[in-house]
């Protein structure tokens, strides 16, 4: 099922939130924040946390008999309309609330909304290096692809690039977002048309049933997973319990796409390609994935004691099979979320510090030097590849 409806009954309140007066700002939201805390919001702790590069993000906590409840506040960046569809992500978080992966939405507000908090430890590029803690992230991936609903590919009659949402429909999207005000930015934005008709002819399959498109983050940077601890219970099973947060990239893809991505995010905004996954780990990454795919599909648990067989032969020609269309997934990140920071370095107006021009340069560099080794790779040998596909072709 095409499953991008939900029932939502979510309050909104006719109000701006100023980040410069939060306090003020709480005002018209405590009572729905906090129910039993009163309208004293000098009672409130309110910080400010680590802005992402869209949005920014305020942490109120109430205390009252002892118990202390808090809830997130995001406040939207200016400019961010453009590449993010806010009622999308709206409806995303309320899908995902209903199915235990995401804390409950609580009010909208005109620049933002108000969500549950996560508890845990944000992971670092550190942490994720730790297999503990990957393997956590690639059991929970496979929880969300396994359990979420999908799309129904039989019953979509015309191109996916024409349904809302996915990745080829947000990309789509995106560039037809791009100015072509001068001639230096139609002659880009029929550049980056024609490369990403390559892509599609390259990655989207002649049978849509052969990569079904699953829900995915779409955005699994290392800022965007919670750290819980060891799975409970589980004394055998050292695994990180780890959740996902920030759903507004969340959208349907192909599971390659979500997995590639995630492994590209490992590199951090700074693209520090020495940090990406070598191909054993990501082997190894994928067959934990795929195991605890098993288990979640069969409405079982995935840890030391409780997890669904998987005959060692097909899990072997299973991980060979993935493995390799995460290979050839490997460029299309970089594509995507340069045209995300194309259209945000001429969107933005300074609420949010961050070099999306250069960002977005560094990631189209990723694309190309991909599709380079794709089309030339063979003949060359090997010579002459870019930092990224040698980390990315590192045993």
């Amino acid at each position: 099922m095409f499953f991008v409806n939900s029932k939502m009954d979510v309050p909104s309140v006719q109000h701006v939130f100023d980040k410069s007066k939060p306090k003020d700002s709480l005002r018209d939201l405590i009572t729905f924040l906090f129910p039993d805390h009163g309208s004293d919001v000098e009672g409130l702790k309110i910080t400010e946390l680590d802005q992402g590069t869209t949005n920014g993000l305020l942490k109120v906590s109430s205390e009252g008999n002892g118990i202390v409840s808090t809830a997130l506040i995001k406040v939207y960046g200016d400019g961010t309309e453009t590449t993010i569809d806010r009622e999308k992500e709206i409806r995303f978080h309320d899908i995902l609330s209903h199915h235990g992966f995401a804390p409950p939405l609580i009010v909208r507000f005109l620049n933002g909304h108000a969500y549950g908090f996560v508890p845990g430890r944000v992971c670092s590029a550190t942490d994720i290096a730790d297999e503990r803690v990957w393997r956590g992230v690639a059991r929970e991936l496979a929880h969300w692809h396994a359990v979420l609903p999908v799309v129904d590919m039989d019953n979509l009659n015309e191109s996916i690039l024409e349904h809302q949402p996915n990745v080829w429909s947000t990309a789509k999207r995106w560039l037809e977002a791009l100015p072509e005000d001068t001639v230096q930015h139609k002659a880009q934005k029929e550049l980056l048309k024609s490369e990403f008709l390559d892509l599609v002819g390259r990655l989207q399959p002649e049978d849509p049933n052969s990569s079904p498109l699953v829900f995915g983050h779409g955005d699994l940077l290392c800022g965007n997973i919670i750290l819980q601890g060891p799975v409970e219970g589980a004394a055998q099973d050292e695994v990180e319990t780890a959740k996902f947060i920030d759903y507004e990239h969340s959208t349907y893809c192909s599971r390659e796409f979500d997995l590639a991505n995630h492994f590209a995010e490992w590199a951090g905004f700074e693209c520090n390609y020495n940090l990406l996954p070598a191909t054993s780990t990501r082997r190894e990454f994928i067959r934990e994935y795929l195991q605890a795919y098993q288990s979640f599909a069969a409405g079982q648990e995935h840890n030391g004691q409780d997890r669904a067989s998987y005959p060692p032969e097909k899990l072997e020609d299973d991980v060979r099979e993935l493995m390799s269309q995460v290979d050839v997934y490997r460029g299309f990140p970089g594509f995507y979320w340069g045209l995300c920071a194309l259209i945000q370095a001429q969107a933005a107006t300074g609420s949010i510090d961050f070099d999306y021009a250069g960002y977005a340069e560094l990631r189209f560099a990723e694309y190309r030097a991909w599709r380079e080794q794709e089309t030339f790779g063979k003949q060359r040998g090997g010579e002459d590849m870019s930092l990224r596909e040698m980390k990315w072709a590192a045993k």
